[in-house]
């Protein structure tokens, strides 16, 4: 018995089969698509919310924890201190070890100091030698304002300088130090070849060296000639010259009183007498005290008086 075979085209235009009938490879004209699968249902929008909290949270505490262990313990350093051991077995291995140690641009720095911060020998595996723990070390010495550590494999250590300017003498404590346009302390010992610097005096005095040096950088020629800078507690200046004459400068406006310091001296050579000291803290008088032997000058008509003859 033959069978039945119900082509596309015999078919009404409404939901069918998905699939098309044996043989037929296009679909025929007048031959459905078949239905579209039904779409899932939407989760909750609450749910949804709740799970991407908690998703946060959890990511929150776990960095939380992490920066919590890598700042407040000493994880980073034993971190560091392991791989700084491994690579230095590595080198030993491989015969990498410290021939040379080059230093660049050291002028003042003492070499006996940067011995003893440096802590590194010849024959030390050289990949073991930690390159920022030894520029933190060279970065404490006075003179050494900043510092850079590198390796040249494979046996050579490159440091180079760059050294602190001196800038003034800071005598405190019965105990001249040289200092640094910042006030830091560069050298305890008081070296012959920074002699010519201008000498600060009393507590307080390195702080205010810059604004003190610029105020006398004004008047170079006068300015030459101050060899002392004593800071009266902590307020104040008194400028001593090199003939020994001392200005007492005021604590407010030490600039106004310095430019009629050079105004006194430029009109009338106030430094050039035989004066002990020249006070300047007041703005409507200037007081001067004479030296203990200094003639004071006479006023009046100073011409010798003839003799008068007498009448006979």
């Amino acid at each position: 018995m033959r069978s039945l075979v119900v082509l596309p085209d015999d078919r009404p235009c409404a939901p069918c089969a998905p699939t098309l009938p044996p043989g037929y490879t296009a679909r025929p004209k007048g031959y459905c698509r078949p239905l579209p699968p039904a779409r899932r249902k939407p989760r909750n929008l609450l749910w949804r919310r709740l799970r991407w909290g908690l998703a946060l949270a959890v990511l929150l505490g776990i960095s939380g924890s992490g920066s919590y262990l890598w700042l407040r313990t000493d994880w980073p350093e034993r971190i560091r201190a392991e791989i700084q051991l491994a690579m230095g077995e590595a080198g030993a291995l491989v015969d990498m070890r410290v021939g040379d140690i080059s230093v660049q641009g050291r002028q003042h720095t003492p070499v006996e100091a940067l011995l003893a911060v440096v802590e590194v020998d010849r024959g030390d595996p050289i990949l073991a030698v930690d390159l920022d723990a030894l520029r933190r070390r060279i970065e404490t010495l006075g003179w050494v304002k900043t510092a850079a550590v590198w390796r040249q494999l494979p046996d050579t250590l490159h440091i180079e300088l760059v050294e602190r300017e001196p800038f003034a003498r800071w005598q405190i404590d019965h105990q001249v130090r040289l200092i640094d346009r910042e006030g830091r302390v560069l050298d305890d010992d008081d070296r012959a070849d920074f002699a010519h610097l201008l000498r600060l005096v009393g507590p307080g005095a390195s702080d205010q060296a810059a604004a003190l040096i610029g105020m006398l950088e004004s008047e170079p020629v006068l300015g030459s000639r101050v060899v002392n800078a004593i800071r009266v507690r902590g307020r104040r200046w008194d400028i001593e010259f090199d003939n020994g004459v001392i200005a007492k400068l005021p604590e407010e406006n030490p600039e106004l009183a310095w430019r009629r310091l050079i105004e006194l001296e430029q009109r009338h050579g106030l430094l050039r007498r035989d004066l002990e000291s020249v006070d300047l803290r007041l703005n409507d008088r200037l007081i001067v005290k004479l030296m203990p032997d200094a003639v004071p000058p006479q006023t009046g008509n100073t011409a010798p008086k003839k003799p008068v003859a007498k009448r006979t």
